[in-house]
């Protein structure tokens, strides 16, 4: 069983760590074109969203060779990542959670130009900023019962989280479907 008073402590600090989290915007993003090991330094540093994140590799250059095989981004230019490739990669590594590689593709098609891009990346970046805020309204108002009330167990949380997650997921793959 979890400790309310844990529990209590790690939403506080999750919270904190949260707050001050954002995706980099496009001009975050170096002008100058990358070698692959500087742009999985430059992933893993903007991927991390908590401190046990940052010793984990959210992303490896086999991941990026293969997500190049599989089309999924478009191939480095001599060697080297541009602002597209850094755009479709946060995409990819941010979405891989959810979707699959094939409704990511239809997110962001290799078709698209690079001003597209910045303007898909653009949205995605703002929509992640936006939906951050309202979760954690949400995770506030889900968690406040379980921490006020003896009676209310934190299996009580754990089920309202991942009924969201399942279906946030459902209406995601739904709204793929029809593309």
């Amino acid at each position: 069983m979890v400790d309310k008073d844990k529990l209590r402590e790690k939403l506080l600090q999750w919270e904190d760590l949260f707050q001050d989290y954002s995706l980099p915007t496009w001009n975050d993003f170096p002008a100058l074109p990358l070698y692959m090991d500087q742009v999985i330094i430059l992933l893993n540093r903007y991927l991390a969203l908590l401190p046990e994140q940052a010793e984990q590799k959210q992303i490896t250059p086999a991941m990026v060779n293969n997500y190049v095989k599989l089309k999924i981004i478009p191939p480095p230019l001599k060697k080297r990542y541009n602002r597209v490739h850094l755009a479709y990669l946060m995409i990819v590594c941010v979405c891989k959670q959810t979707l699959n590689t094939n409704d990511i593709k239809k997110l962001m098609p290799l078709s698209l130009s690079d001003d597209e891009v910045r303007c898909v990346y653009e949205d995605f970046a703002s929509a992640f900023g936006s939906i951050q805020v309202y979760f954690r309204a949400e995770v506030r108002k889900a968690v406040a019962p379980v921490l006020s009330d003896e009676n209310v167990p934190v299996t009580h949380l754990l089920f309202r989280t991942a009924a969201a997650a399942n279906l946030t997921k459902q209406l995601t793959e739904e709204i793929l479907r029809l593309a």
